[in-house]
Parts: structure tokens; sequence; C-alpha cells
């Protein structure tokens, strides 16, 4: 069945759909599974021609480009569209595509007279709280097809080995065999929400925890970065840390390395994580991957907000939930978490 998926939102989001989305191309096949992303998100999408047929790019702002996606869309004489942002954006563009059938995912609280005028009898909607995990209210819409997802439909990234990283070329880097520390803005509130509790990160306790890592699980260590240039990481790699040829940063720890790779690209990242012995991280789209690829996750987050977090990772069988708190006594948590 002909079939267009809409997820107009962040790239964590995105993977987070792609199980359902690997199900409907398992059962329709690839060739009659479209999508729509968001603009930012559509170039690093793109190269995922495994995931869909066509993929186009929603644009927020422009009249000419909203119009010009629905000509094009509406060529396509889909049988179904699929919502899985719930987005109002995404619901009015379905509304303009011709289209008989079309699921979606809406927020309970704004359902009111005006909303239930705007939805047609094609519509099938699925109320969300907003405390459902997301697990449940997809399989939901699956359920309304007549489709059932599978567990290898789970896997939401093609495995790549870590040799294909050829910045980590004859640096001894094997799968299984290492452990990473995604090290971005998350970490200070500061550069994050202001509100979330600040694990107050020292440079010297920073470093004695990851030379303690090493020294007692007798593994590598990658940090890789965000893409906000902070002085923390810039300080830690200017104090600590020697810089070779290839351009990045390490640290040797007995026969063992400390590599710190700066603002990798994407791609990159999903390769480092998907191969990691253990991840560590503030919660985000590595989490994801870390879930998609049963590696071990220390996942840090904000106590306050652990609902919407259990929301999202629900379907992650390795999962350690750690709150923030002030670095020293998460050290110690993170230590017990982190696999032998």
């Amino acid at each position: 069945m002909k079939t267009l998926i809409i997820r107009t939102d962040r790239l964590g989001d995105f993977y987070q759909t792609i199980p359902y989305i690997n199900c409907l191309t398992r059962i329709y096949g690839k060739k009659n599974v479209d999508i729509v992303v968001k603009k930012h998100i559509y170039s690093h999408i793109k190269k995922k021609k495994y995931l869909y047929n066509s993929l186009y790019s929603f644009e927020k702002n422009g009249i000419f480009n909203k119009v010009s996606l629905i000509l094009k869309l509406r060529k396509n004489n889909y049988k179904q569209i699929i919502i899985f942002d719930g987005k109002d954006r995404s619901i009015i563009l379905s509304k303009f595509l011709n289209v008989d059938k079309i699921f979606h995912t809406y927020p309970q609280k704004k359902i009111n007279f005006l909303t239930k005028i705007f939805f047609s009898k094609k519509y099938t909607t699925i109320l969300d709280n907003q405390t459902i995990p997301l697990k449940y209210l997809y399989k939901s819409i699956l359920d309304k097809i007549g489709v059932k997802i599978i567990k290898r439909d789970y896997k939401i990234l093609l495995h790549q080995n870590i040799k294909k990283i050829s910045i980590l070329k004859n640096e001894n880097i094997k799968n299984k065999k290492y452990i990473l520390i995604h090290l971005d803005e998350k970490w200070f509130s500061d550069f994050y929400i202001k509100k979330y509790t600040n694990l107050s990160l020292k440079k010297n306790d920073f470093f004695l925890f990851i030379k303690k890592i090493v020294k007692k699980h007798y593994a590598n260590l990658i940090i890789t970065t965000g893409t906000i240039e902070l002085p923390f990481i810039t300080e830690i790699s200017d104090k600590y840390f020697n810089i070779n040829k290839k351009g990045y940063y390490y640290l040797k720890i007995g026969k063992y390395k400390i590599i710190l790779l700066k603002k990798i690209s994407i791609e990159i990242l999903e390769i480092i994580t998907m191969n990691a012995k253990s991840v560590i991280t503030c919660h985000g789209p590595l989490s994801l991957i870390s879930g998609s690829f049963n590696v071990n996750l220390i996942d840090i987050i904000e106590k306050t907000q652990k609902k919407w977090y259990e929301r999202h990772t629900s379907h992650i069988m390795k999962y350690n939930k750690l709150y923030r708190i002030k670095f020293g006594k998460l050290a110690k948590q993170i230590m017990l978490k982190v696999k032998q």
C-alpha cells in the first residue's frame, strides 16, 4: 500500500519513529513508503536510503515551499498517511493530499470543538495524554492499520563497523571493546536548560574520573562532543591531552588510550555509539541508538522530568537511569553502571 509517513521534528524524534517505519517497509515494501521530515535533518536522513523510497523536506517558512511540497506529494497517489508527530502543521499538510485514510496522534489537551470540526471521518485520531510510553502510542497506530511490529524492526540503523572511521585507523579500537562518553552542552545547565540540576563539573574531577574508568575496565575510552564550542572541553583538551597528526586529542593510560573527538559528524557519532561497550550520555539521540544496538546505556536525566524520559526510553533493554546530581557523587554512580 502506497504510504506517506510524516515526522516533522528533531533527529531524536525521528530515531524514535524508525522501528515503525521499518515495520511498514517490511510489510508494504520499501518502494511503497515515502517520508516527510523537517528541513534541518533532511540532509542526514537522505543518506539512509535503506529506510524509504522517497524523502521530502518540510520547511516551516515560505508559502511557496509548502505549495511546492503539496504538489509533489499529490502526484504519488498515496492510499494512506501516517503522522507520528501529532503536529497541526502535519495534519494541515495531509488535508491537501486527497488521501482517504489518515492515522495520527494528537495531544489530548488540544482536542476541543474546533479540532473536532477540523478532523473529518477519514482521520483516525490516537489521543496522546503526554504520559503514554511512545512504544504503546505508536503501536496503537499500527493496530488501527492492522500491522504488527516485530523485534528486528527496532534496529533503527544499519550496522557499520568501527573500522569504517578512518581517523581511528591503527588505534586498536574494536567493536564492543571501548567505552563512550558523549560530553555535550547537556552536561552544563548554563548551556542547556538553566533550571535543570547543575552537575558542577570540574576539570580535575573529570580528568580523574576518566582515568579511573580506563584503569578499572581495561578499555579504551572515546569522548565525543556536541556542536557547541564549550569552554570546559577547550580547557581539558589543552591541559590534559596531546594532539596528533590526524587532528584529534589523545591521552595514553598504560596500554590504553583516551581519545577526544570534537564536533564530529553525526554519521561518525552513530558508528561510534552503535559499537560501544557502554555509553554514558545526558539523554538524547545517542540514547536511542544505544538502545537499538543493545549497548549498555548510562542515561543521565533530570529527576523532575523522569516521566517524560520514561516515555521515550521504555523500550530500551540495557537501560541505566541516573539523576542529575553534583558530579562528585554522580561519577561514583556511573562507575557502578559501566559494563565490565
